[in-house]
């Protein structure tokens, strides 16, 4: 029988955070708190059946207080950089050097929402609830923003955000969650295999700012029109990957997912026009992820989105959000083991 259980875990200064935690009899459950309306933990069984986490996770509520990675987050209001910090005559913080991004010090990741659960005969969810004011994250207008967690019987976690304001503001969040299919961190990303319905990535300055032109992946380490080794990918790439793959927001399946170790098998569907990856390649920190020490190649962040600094580039996404007008974006994650 599914189940929602909420409990207390820890405190962040003096707000306390709780701990929302989402089962279904399949194996599967979602962990989320309503620090940043993050997603802590999936659990997902492996081909012989046994659950185990396949998202990179913190250690506890001071950890996620001192997050600066955005493990899990909501980010918001705007995802990624814009560039200068700059929309018109507002004037955004500058917290990456001379840039903007992930919604600034104070964004959605870092505050802490209301949340309410709900219980069906086809799902399991919880529905954070956040006003985004002004003088909290630096954007015009009251934004009424809402992420849900959603779980189903079959093995589907949908997660929807929606967005309505005040006044003309700017409005492209994403999920910021590591993926680690092989189950509780044991083996790098390096042996899961990646394809993307994707034929262009933008190409992006030194400052990882869009500079306007679109790349063909074919014959590129960015190409995974077929399934491919991450590591092989890497290997041609020995930064690792922090790129923009574009999408069409309707297709059926926009990213699949896969550790032939364990069996797992993730497929995305979205109505974002772009997938951020980041493939933590030269991310080894002394914080423990999953009971480990956070190590290079440990996870890969898939950040549905409207493109980075699409204000800037006329022609591109839209996400100016205007007033009164509810905007909702849908990511879907499938599950096979």
């Amino acid at each position: 029988m599914a189940s929602i259980t909420v409990r207390e875990w820890g405190s962040i200064g003096t707000e306390q955070v709780m701990r929302i935690d989402l089962s279904q009899p399949n194996g599967m459950s979602v962990s989320c708190i309503n620090y940043g309306a993050r997603l802590i933990r999936l659990l997902v069984p492996d081909r012989e059946g046994q659950s185990e986490n396949i998202v990179l996770g913190l250690a506890n509520a001071e950890a996620y207080g001192n997050d600066r990675a955005s493990f899990g987050a909501t980010v918001g209001p705007v995802a990624g950089r814009i560039a200068g910090g700059r929309w018109g005559e507002v004037q955004l913080e500058q917290n990456n050097g001379a840039h903007h991004i992930h919604g600034g010090s104070r964004g959605w990741g870092q505050q802490f929402w209301d949340f309410t659960t709900e219980a069906t005969a086809e799902a399991v969810s919880v529905t954070f609830t956040l006003d985004s004011m002004p003088e909290t994250v630096g954007y015009p207008g009251r934004l009424q923003a809402k992420t849900s967690y959603s779980l189903d019987a079959e093995g589907c976690l949908t997660i929807t955000m929606t967005g309505e304001s005040s006044e003309e503001t700017l409005f492209n969040p994403t999920s910021h969650i590591y993926f680690n299919l092989s189950g509780d961190a044991k083996r790098p990303i390096t042996d899961h295999t990646l394809q993307l319905a994707c034929e262009e990535v933008l190409e992006l300055d030194a400052d990882k700012l869009p500079t306007g032109e679109k790349l063909a992946v074919a014959g590129t380490a960015y190409d995974f029109r077929e399934p491919t080794l991450i590591g092989d990918a890497i290997q041609r790439r020995p930064e690792g990957f922090d790129d923009v793959f574009l999408m069409h927001p309707d297709e059926q399946t926009q990213l699949v997912l896969g550790d032939a170790g364990s069996g797992r098998e993730m497929a995305l569907s979205s109505n974002r026009s772009s997938i951020v990856l980041f493939s933590t390649t030269g991310m080894d920190e002394p914080y423990l992820v999953n009971g480990r020490p956070m190590r290079s190649q440990l996870g890969l962040a898939i950040e549905a989105q409207e493109v980075p600094d699409a204000i800037h580039h006329p022609g591109w996404d839209n996400i100016v959000l205007a007033p009164n007008t509810l905007t909702t974006r849908v990511q879907k994650y499938a599950y096979k083991w």
